[in-house]
C-alpha cells in the first residue's frame, strides 16, 4: 500500500457536517462502509445505494426534491466494479450533475492494483481505496479526504 496525497481544490469539510454517499453492490461492505461513516467518523448524514442506477433514482426522489439540500453530497464513495455498471461511466455521468461538481468521489474496489488505481486517477477521481477497507485505516483516510487530500491506497 503506497498512499500519495496531493492538495485538492475542494474545499475542507469537518467530518461531523459531513454528507457521505456509498455506492457499493455488496451489503457486507456496504453494511461496514456505513458503520464505520456513522459510528468512529460521526458524519452528518450518510446514506447509500446499491447501484449508479439506483443512486440517480435517490437523487430524483421525492425525498431529494422535499429536502434539495441533501443533494448537494461532500463525499461519494463508489465501488467501480458494480455488476452490470461499469464505475468509470458512472463516475463521468456523477461528474456531469451540477449538485455534484464540488462533491469528492473517491473510487473504491476489491481490484486494488496500481493499474487499477492508475486508471481511476486519469478518470478523474478523487482517491482510491482499496477493498476490502481496513477498519483501522478506514477512517483516517476518510478523515484526509473531507481535509482535502487526496488519498491513493491501493494493495
Amino acid at each position: 500500500m503506497y498512499p500519495v496525497v496531493r492538495p485538492s481544490a475542494s474545499p475542507i469539510v469537518v467530518a461531523s457536517r459531513a454528507k457521505v454517499m456509498v455506492i457499493e453492490d455488496n451489503v457486507d461492505s456496504m453494511n461496514l462502509t456505513l458503520r464505520i461513516l456513522r459510528e468512529q467518523i460521526g458524519v452528518a448524514y450518510c446514506n447509500a445505494r446499491p447501484s449508479g442506477d439506483a443512486f440517480f433514482s435517490w437523487l430524483n426522489s421525492p425525498q431529494v426534491r422535499q429536502n434539495p439540500t441533501l443533494s448537494f453530497l461532500d463525499l461519494i464513495l463508489l465501488d467501480i466494479r458494480i455488476p452490470r455498471e461499469n464505475g468509470h461511466i458512472v463516475f463521468q455521468k456523477l461528474r456531469a450533475l451540477p449538485e455534484l461538481k464540488r462533491t469528492k468521489i473517491v473510487a473504491m474496489t476489491a481490484n486494488g492494483s496500481r493499474d487499477e488505481a492508475e486508471r481511476a486517477r486519469v478518470s478523474g477521481f478523487d482517491g482510491f481505496i482499496a477493498k476490502p477497507i481496513s477498519v483501522k485505516n478506514f477512517p483516517e483516510q476518510i478523515a484526509r479526504v473531507l481535509r482535502g487530500e487526496i488519498v491513493w491506497d491501493v494493495n
